[in-house]
């Protein structure tokens, strides 16, 4: 979705779209978690503008699939996505903020001030708005996916998923700390 900031009068404008599937599964493209999009997320967005700066605020929420981090079943996740930004000329945050430091020239500062964290630059007229829900989406998403909470996994010796049925496998690891002592009572 583009939208022109000219188009954007006084009370602001309301925007409502679907993001592609594919444009997602893009997003997604090397997470470590292997998520898939399973269909287009739906997304509602008010757009403000002050000046040259434009507050965005959207809505919508996404349906993954990824291997479960346990037992890797396919698991299904609804991904909430709310978010808020500022958008600011590129060419504005030049004019207002120094030259950027490095953190080791004052002491741990970043080169940013935390009002800037909520913020987004753009240049032109013109602000393509896929790419910063995209943003929000991968950050939304759960690092470690689940089929359940209560997932047992999969066994660490033979490979059964313990969620189906136990494999009578030995799980016990022995504390390598003490190890010398088993030694020790065999002698």
């Amino acid at each position: 979705m583009r939208v022109n900031i000219d188009e954007i009068k006084d009370p602001g404008i309301d925007r409502a779209w679907d993001l592609p599937r594919e444009g997602i599964d893009e997003a997604l493209r090397g997470d470590p978690a292997g998520y898939h999009a399973l269909a287009p997320s739906h997304v509602k967005a008010h757009l403000e503008r002050t000046g040259r700066r434009v507050r965005f605020q959207a809505e919508g929420s996404a349906e993954v699939t990824a291997p479960c981090s346990r037992c890797l079943a396919p698991t299904r996740v609804a991904v909430p996505l709310e978010m808020e930004l500022s958008l600011v000329p590129a060419d504005e945050d030049a004019e207002e903020q120094p030259a950027v430091h490095h953190a080791a020239d004052d002491g741990g500062e970043g080169s940013f001030t935390p009002d800037q964290v909520d913020e987004e630059r753009y240049s032109g007229k013109v602000i393509d708005l896929d790419p910063l829900v995209q943003e929000q989406l991968l950050l939304a998403l759960p690092p470690y996916p689940l089929c359940s909470d209560g997932c047992k996994g999969l066994c660490a010796v033979c490979g059964q998923n313990l969620n189906e049925k136990e494999c009578g496998c030995t799980r016990h690891v022995p504390d390598p700390r003490w190890a010398g002592l088993a030694k020790f009572r065999r002698e």
